[in-house]
Parts: structure tokens; sequence; C-alpha cells
């Protein structure tokens, strides 16, 4: 019995890759969906982190109310981070609430593998396989067969051919466990793709530039990838509603900017030289930090161990930091393109934890956050990042339609499609 209902998340495909590649021929099985169906731009979480995102696909809520800001977090009361736990999420992912049973593949974020009505398999940043497998019963396969939940990065700087190689049998192994797993009957189906993430960040000059000497690479990984769409929708009813959507988006990198750097030279962080204690380094002059790329902290008093900043001062130094942040640039160039403050995109009770300040750079800029570096620019070994308004999202068989949706927008029609329990 085929899937009711099902989802293929596409990591970090922003909407006009997606088109030109449906276009160029190099992905047909998309191109004739396109047909079938309606795609539109969709708005990412903020910040545009793959952690953040997902969390906020599945459950519908904002991270305000879900309490995922990324992949690291503050453990309260202190400077020290800590990994992203599925343990910490506040909010019900959809299939506690939806009916029947689903099938969850490589969903980023989701370690451990939490106890559903189906069955799951965790994507990254899953450390071991035996704790993102549920039920266990499934493990012995997996491993037998060699599954892989991420393929290892620092390939790339060995070898880009096998980077790219390991890239296609990663996805060849997860198609495989697709076809074991779905002998048994599922309602709802959700199977995500990392490797589309993974290749942009590192080839997205591969993409843009048809004379790079990787672009072949790129455009068959691509094509791989419009394989497995293809060999998915052939195991659904034609009227089967699918869609289909990315996390985030994704751009061209021309430089790197550093956000500590940058704080600690306005006069705003002050910390010590050890790097083995890395934010612990923070002494009680520092006013704000940043950490994880885009999200900055001002330094509480009570929420710190050595925070410095009153609530009085607060608003005072948003405003302070906003001016700075507008006021860079680089070649004449305006690096920063928007700063949110919390209570301007987060709503809900785990907006006390949320950063203060997001930074949105402008096309063409990445954000950085160590600690101890001294140089506010740099260029980026990394060729593409993150963008927050370019995801996509593709629908065929649902009843309703989208007008500028968010992601946290399109669960809501998948579970008003299916019911809920």
């Amino acid at each position: 019995m085929s899937p009711q209902t099902a989802i293929i998340g596409l990591d970090g495909v922003p909407v006009n890759l997606l088109k030109t590649l449906a276009k160029k021929g190099t992905m047909p099985h998309m191109e004739e969906l396109l047909k079938q169906g309606t795609l539109t731009k969709m708005r990412s979480s903020l910040p545009a982190n793959s952690a953040s995102s997902w969390s906020s696909m599945i459950t519908g809520t904002n991270p305000g109310t879900h309490g995922v800001y990324g992949f690291t977090e503050f453990i309260p009361g202190t400077y020290t981070i800590s990994f992203h736990s599925s343990k910490k999420l506040k909010a019900k992912p959809f299939w506690l609430t939806t009916k029947g049973k689903t099938l969850v593949i490589n969903l980023p974020a989701a370690y451990p593998a939490q106890p559903l009505n189906g069955t799951m398999i965790t994507g990254f940043v899953s450390p071991q396989l035996d704790k993102a497998v549920y039920p266990l019963e499934h493990l012995p396969w997996l491993k037998e067969n060699g599954y892989q939940i991420d393929v290892d990065a620092s390939l790339f700087k060995a070898s880009i051919p096998l980077f790219l190689r390991k890239l296609e049998e990663t996805l060849t192994h997860r198609i495989k466990a697709l076809d074991h797993l779905m002998k048994q009957s599922y309602e709802t189906l959700f199977f995500v793709v990392t490797g589309t993430d993974r290749i942009e960040h590192y080839l997205w000059d591969a993409y843009t530039n048809p004379e790079h000497m990787h672009s072949q690479g790129f455009h068959e990984f691509f094509n791989k990838v419009d394989q497995v769409i293809g060999h998915i929708t052939s195991k659904l009813d034609p009227e089967t509603p699918l869609m289909m959507l990315s996390d985030h988006g994704m751009g061209p990198i021309d430089k790197a900017f550093n956000l500590n750097t940058l704080l600690r030279q306005e006069g705003y962080l002050f910390t010590g030289d050890i790097p083995r204690k890395n934010f612990n380094n923070i002494k009680e002059a520092t006013v704000a930090f940043a950490s994880e790329s885009s999200k900055i902290f001002l330094n509480h008093k009570g929420k710190y161990p050595r925070g410095s900043v009153n609530p009085r001062d607060v608003e005072q130094l948003q405003d302070e930091i906003v001016d700075i942040l507008y006021g860079l640039r680089y070649d004449n160039r305006k690096v920063v393109k928007n700063v949110y403050l919390k209570q301007e995109i987060f709503t809900g009770p785990e907006t006390e934890n949320a950063p203060d300040l997001v930074v949105i750079p402008q096309p063409g800029f990445s954000v950085k956050t160590g600690l101890f570096k001294n140089t506010l620019f740099e260029d980026d070994f990394l060729k593409g990042t993150h963008t927050e308004d370019d995801a996509f999202l593709y629908l065929k068989g649902f009843q309703e339609k989208l007008i500028n949706p968010s992601i946290e927008d399109a669960i809501h029609i998948f579970k008003n499609q299916i019911g809920e329990n």
C-alpha cells in the first residue's frame, strides 16, 4: 500500500535553482512535476539555520515556541555551549498529532530518534546510528547494508571527486533503506535529501559558472537527486498529495565577516585568550557576543555568570549595535541587509532564550562568529551560504494554496489535508 501523503525535503535548495535545473533538463522528473502542481518561494525561519528551520517546519511554530535557535545553545546560567537534542523540542512534531503511521528518513536536528507511530532515521547531526533509529528492530538491517547518516565534509579538502562520489553513494543507500522500510505500510512518508545543502555550500560556484571544473559533477548530483524524486513519486498513487520544500535557500559568498571581531573592535566584547574555554573567556566588561553565525546575545546581568547589562540599558544597547551593523561597509558595499530584535520575530514561551538580535547579511556575504578572530573580513572556504527569503514550497494535490508562505505555514496545510488525531 502506497503512502496517502508524502513530503520530500531538499535541504538548502533555493527556488530559482530548482526552476533552472528543471528547465535545463538536469532534473526532468522535477520539470514534469512542475507542470502538475504549484511552486512558490517560501520564507525560512530566522535565523535560517537548518536546526531551527526544520523544527519550525515539523511543528508549524516559530523558534519562540519550539525553542530551537540552532544546532547549539548556551546551558542556562553559563557560557557553555551544548548541542541540540530532539528531547529539547518544546512543540509537538506533526507525526504526534496526525493520523496513521509515519516514515521519517534523514530529518536534520531530530537526534536522538524519539518514539512515534512509525519509523524514524534521523539526519545530521547524529553522532551514532544506534540512537538515530526508531524502532531499533531496523538497526541491524541498516548497519548490514551500509547506511550512512551523512558524508564526511573533510573529504572535500582531500578529494572533490571522492566527495561527490560519497554524496551519491550515501543517497543511494538512503533510497535502498526507503525501499526496504516501505515494505511496511505507512500513511505518511517524509524523506529529506541533505546532500543538496552540502554540495551547494562547497560548490556553489560550480553551479553559477558553467566553465567550473566541477560543474558537470554538480549537475550530475542534482540529476541523481531528480532520479530519487522520480523513484519516490513512482511509488505513490497519481492522486497522492505531494509536498516538496526546502528549509532555506542558498546564495554565493564573496566575503565573510566576523560578528565577534566587530563587537570587539567596537568595544562591546572583552575576552581572555584561552581557546579551550571558548565562551567562558568572556569577561564582565562584555556587553554583547555572537554565536553560531547570526545570533547576538546581550550579556544580561543575572542570566550569565559575568553579566553586565541591566534591563534599563537593553533598548539603548540594541539601538547602538543595530546602527553599527547597518553602517558596516566593505568596498563601499553595505554588508548587513537586516537586523531583527527578538521581540520582532519570535513569539511564545521560549522567547526568553532567544538571541537578542539576529543578523541577516546582504547577498554575497556570510557571517562568522569565531571568538578569537582578529580579522573582520576574510575569504570564506565555503562558496555558498544560507539565505532566508528564497526557500521553495511545491504542492500537488493539496486543497489549500498559500500566498507568501513561511516555513511554519507549510505543515498546517499538510495537517489539514490528512486530519489530526
